[in-house]
């Protein structure tokens, strides 16, 4: 029973301090952290692209379902996936035209863990359709925290 009450103790003394540090320091941050130098070489940063691809240069990409892309993608995107079981070819042969127009695409995908995204930009390269194409780190989770779109997304 002592062991017990000992247990209570330690977890209440656990809960107050970790209250006491949220009340004090705020929320922990969710902010999606991209250092270039320690993420994939399929990937890009927000900040990266930004200021290394201009406008224009790029397409981007929504590797979501299709109703998402359709609900709230990003103006100009193009859909294309190979999640829930899209045939990647056909929706390659959709884009060819936008894709054609550019050199570049960054894909984005619903949450930072979705490899989704990472997938869709190596088939497009392999396909050789275009260069070059990354997945954007953070994928929807920085788009939104960077202003760029303002609903949420499903992490798929």
């Amino acid at each position: 029973m002592k062991s017990v009450a000992e247990m209570a103790l330690v977890l209440g003394c656990a809960a107050l301090g970790a209250v006491a540090t949220w009340k004090i320091g705020g929320p922990p941050s969710r902010a999606v952290v991209c250092d270039p130098a320690a993420i994939s070489p399929l990937e890009i940063c927000l900040d990266t692209l930004r200021s290394e691809w201009p406008e224009g240069s790029f397409v981007w990409i929504d590797a979501r379902s299709e109703v998402e892309w359709q609900r709230n993608g990003l103006a100009g995107s193009v859909h294309l996936t190979t999640a829930g079981g899209a045939n990647f070819d056909e929706l390659m042969m959709a884009a060819g035209e936008r894709l054609i127009t550019v050199r570049r695409a960054v894909v984005y995908c619903g949450s930072s863990g979705c490899g989704t995204s990472k997938e869709v930009a190596k088939r497009i390269v392999d396909y050789g359709m275009l260069p070059e194409a990354r997945a954007l780190h953070g994928g929807w989770e920085a788009l939104r925290e960077a202003g760029l779109v303002k609903d949420s997304s499903p992490a798929n």
